[in-house]
C-alpha cells in the first residue's frame, strides 16, 4: 500500500519572524481528503559539548510553550548570515558559553517533530574547548545560565525527569555511546 500523501491545497494562516503555520488539504492514500496543520520553521544547529573533565555544557533557559526552565544542550537556529549549520553551532557556542572548540564532529541530523513541523536540527560533538576572547551577546530576548554535568548527573536528572527536552534526551544518549565504544573525539 502506498501511504503518501498528496498536497492538494496550502493556505498560509500565520508568517512569523521564525515560524510560519500552513494548513493543507491532502489526499489520503484511501482517497479521501484531510486537512494538516503545518510549521514551517527554519533548520538549527545544536552541540554536545564536552570539557576536559568529561562534563556536558547544558543552559538552563525559561520556555514559555510549556511554562518552566528547561536544562538543554547550547542550540539555535541557523541564520541567513551563517554560511553552514557548524557556523551557527559555533556562534552559539559562542554565545550561550563563551567557549570555543577546536575539534568538532556532526554527529546527526534529524526532524525534532515531524508530525506538525519540517524544523531539521544539526547536532555536533565537540571538545577542546577554550574561552573565546570575544564572547557574543546573547539576544536582547534571551536568558539563560550554563553548568557542566558529568554522564552520572545526567542520567539522574534523567531519571527524575528533570531533563525533559528530546534534543538533549538524544545528545545524553550519542555521547554515553559514544564513551562506551570509545569514539569520542
Amino acid at each position: 500500500m502506498d501511504l503518501k500523501e498528496t498536497e492538494i491545497s496550502t493556505k498560509e494562516a500565520f508568517h512569523g519572524g521564525f515560524i510560519n503555520l500552513h494548513v493543507e488539504t491532502v489526499m489520503l492514500p484511501n482517497g479521501k481528503t484531510a486537512s494538516r496543520e503545518l510549521v514551517d520553521h527554519r533548520p538549527a544547529a545544536a552541540a554536545i559539548c564536552i570539557n576536559d573533565e568529561k562534563k556536558m555544557l547544558l543552559v538552563t533557559q525559561w520556555r514559555e510553550a510549556i511554562k518552566q526552565l528547561t536544562l538543554e544542550i547550547p542550540a539555535g537556529m541557523i541564520d541567513a548570515s551563517d554560511v553552514s549549520p557548524l557556523d551557527a553551532m559555533k556562534r552559539e557556542l559562542n554565545e550561550e558559553g563563551g567557549l570555543k572548540a577546536e575539534y568538532w564532529e556532526k554527529v546527526a541530523e534529524f526532524y525534532t517533530s515531524p508530525g506538525f513541523s519540517n524544523e531539521k536540527l544539526h547536532l555536533f560533538y565537540c571538545d577542546t574547548l577554550s574561552p573565546v576572547a570575544n564572547k557574543l551577546d546573547l539576544d536582547e530576548d534571551e536568558f539563560l545560565t550554563a553548568e557542566w554535568y558529568s554522564l552520572e548527573e545526567l542520567k539522574n536528572l534523567l531519571t527524575e525527569g528533570k531533563i525533559v527536552d528530546a534534543k538533549t534526551i538524544y545528545a545524553i544518549s550519542v555521547w554515553e555511546n559514544m564513551l562506551l565504544t570509545g569514539s569520542e573525539g
